[in-house]
């Protein structure tokens, strides 16, 4: 069976591709974090050498090979991780893929190679990877993951079947899948309909908070945070800074930054600030929402996001965090300056 779930019309392509022996030598998944990319790209891996595809249209999920990609123990199955490597990027391509990508498949019908964070990788990187997609080993499929397609060579881009993955936008489809994933687990404190807005159609962010309700908290908490010290004083500002900087110490902060957090709560004011309040994500937080928004008015939020946008990308190029905060968190306007 297809693991992933609200991406129809990409597992239909696949299945086709494959039915038809029109299955292409590389693919490119992008899609932002917790979208699906890791889940589609291990669906396709045991697609393509599950002793049972025909018979099922899908990966058996039960046969000898469906069993070791599963359990992470198949010899022709490789992942790679631009994010984790543990020596240098070179040298991990040219042990773990180059060296590799021209055998035969050991034990399957084809040898995977999945590749994750394309879009981390340096000149050098990509074009050791390009020199293989130019001239692709048979019997190899390569699967590249990226969040931004925009940051990877065009002559990849171009030798790569590009499978672009969305938001899933079905409210009742997501809460269905949680009552299914979660069963008689799901935390009482925990409320469906929320999780669903808070997920903003990541259903991989959706199993985290089931496997994890932590972070559902840790979330709340951070509003919690944000809130008293955009009410109090600079010095509670300057707090708040600090705190934030000595908890993350990389943009992301399971599946979303702070600063994404953050902004959906900004956001959800602009909503109510435009009489837009069906399209509120905090659901739990309306009626303080409500109460605060009168004391902003819509310029004062759209310069506030501006301010959380550009403070996103001055992480994103590696500003010290400390100045970054600091700077974003005094330049906030206080609730009575409307």
């Amino acid at each position: 069976m297809w693991k992933t779930k609200g991406h129809d019309s990409i597992i239909d392509f696949i299945k086709y591709s494959i039915e038809s022996d029109r299955l292409a030598h590389a693919y490119l998944i992008s899609g932002t974090s917790y979208i699906g990319k890791t889940t589609l790209a291990f669906d396709i891996a045991r697609a393509v050498n599950c002793l049972e595809f025909m018979k099922h249209n899908a990966p058996c999920g039960e046969c000898k090979t469906c069993l070791r990609i599963i359990n992470n123990i198949h010899t022709d199955i490789h992942f790679l991780d631009f994010l984790n490597f543990t020596s240098s990027p070179i040298e991990q391509l040219r042990e773990n893929f180059i060296s590799k990508v021209n055998k035969k498949p050991y034990e399957g019908g084809s040898q995977v190679f999945i590749i994750s964070h394309v879009d981390k990788m340096r000149s050098e990187h990509a074009n050791l990877l390009l020199k293989t997609l130019e001239e692709p080993p048979q019997d190899v499929v390569i699967i590249l993951m990226c969040e931004d397609t925009s940051m990877i060579l065009d002559t990849i881009l171009s030798r790569c079947q590009i499978l672009e993955l969305y938001p899933v936008l079905d409210p009742a489809f997501l809460e269905k899948l949680i009552a299914v994933a979660a069963g008689t687990f799901f935390p009482d404190s925990l409320d469906p309909k929320l999780i669903v807005r808070l997920s903003r159609g990541r259903i991989g962010w959706i199993y985290r908070v089931i496997s994890d309700p932590e972070i559902f908290f840790s979330m709340q908490k951070l509003f919690d945070d944000m809130e008293f010290a955009i009410e109090t004083s600079v010095e509670d500002r300057l707090k708040f800074s600090n705190g934030l900087v000595k908890k993350n110490k990389t943009i992301q902060f399971d599946g979303f930054s702070d600063i994404d957090i953050m902004l959906t709560w900004w956001r959800d004011l602009m909503m109510l600030s435009v009489g837009n309040k069906s399209d509120v994500i905090n659901i739990n937080r309306l009626d303080y929402l409500e109460n605060i928004s009168s004391h902003f008015s819509t310029g004062q939020i759209v310069d506030v996001i501006k301010m959380f946008n550009l403070a996103k990308f001055n992480l994103s190029i590696n500003a010290n965090p400390l100045l970054v905060y600091d700077n974003l968190l005094l330049n906030i306007p206080s609730k009575d300056y409307k």
